[in-house]
């Protein structure tokens, strides 16, 4: 109570978080590995969008991991990045909710390098990024350069965004988006998974009446009289 009351009085913004849920957000469905190079829809609550008929679906942390590292569950999604000058992605298949004002998203998300040499074929993950979507077009982008994970494991990258009080993004339809950056010299094979969003509102301070102000005072001297007595009477 008294570090609310003098937060209040010292004009700093509440902030309300919470998480956002995202659906099969450690790809734990198909409930084993599976891939395709058709299926758009092969991971419920995702949809991929992949160029020149490049594998894409899910696989096993156990079997192709010698430590699941920030990982969650037993699986996790993947696309064969073997195309030039190509851009795959995986996108969240409906919104997230809507996008709001003076409102701090966060997006974490696992990014795994195979348990194989990184010189080889699909051995790496090559340059990735994750984004933040408004009504499909991205307001936010991570980029991760291939070398940024450890062999074997997975490992959390983290995007923040702010929104401003008002703009064209306010009110747009929030998405998250995965890509697989354009390969550079050889095929990759990145993998995501433990997708974790959440958002932090910041609620506008308001301005007491002078009234308010006098309860608060109040509301403070009996706060430091009772403290300064409890020590008192503990000394005695």
């Amino acid at each position: 109570m008294a570090a609310a009351a003098l937060a209040f009085l010292l004009g700093v913004d509440p902030i309300h978080a919470a998480p956002i849920n995202v659906p099969n957000a450690s790809f734990e469905s198909p409930g084993s590995p599976q891939s395709t190079s058709t299926n758009v829809n092969l991971v419920p609550g995702w949809v991929f969008n992949v160029k020149g008929g490049s594998q894409f679906g899910v696989g096993s942390i156990a079997a192709n991991y010698a430590s699941p590292g920030t990982s969650s569950g037993s699986e996790y999604v993947t696309i064969n990045n073997d195309w030039p000058n190509v851009t795959d992605t995986i996108t969240s298949a409906s919104s997230l909710g809507t996008i709001t004002p003076l409102t701090t998203y966060t997006l974490t998300v696992a990014i795994g390098n195979e348990n194989k040499s990184d010189s080889s074929l699909y051995g790496a993950p090559g340059p990735v990024s994750f984004s933040l979507l408004a009504n499909g077009v991205s307001f936010a982008t991570k980029t991760v350069p291939n070398g940024s994970v450890a062999n074997g494991t997975f490992q959390d990258f983290t995007l923040s965004y702010t929104t401003p009080s008002s703009g064209s993004v306010i009110g747009d339809n929030l998405e998250i988006q995965l890509a697989t950056l354009p390969e550079q010299g050889t095929a990759f094979q990145p993998a995501f998974d433990n997708v974790r969003l959440d958002a932090e509102v910041e609620v506008p301070a308001v301005v007491p009446e002078p009234s308010t102000w006098a309860l608060l005072d109040s509301g403070l001297l009996t706060l430091w009289w009772m403290m300064r007595r409890q020590r008192a009477l503990q000394t005695a």
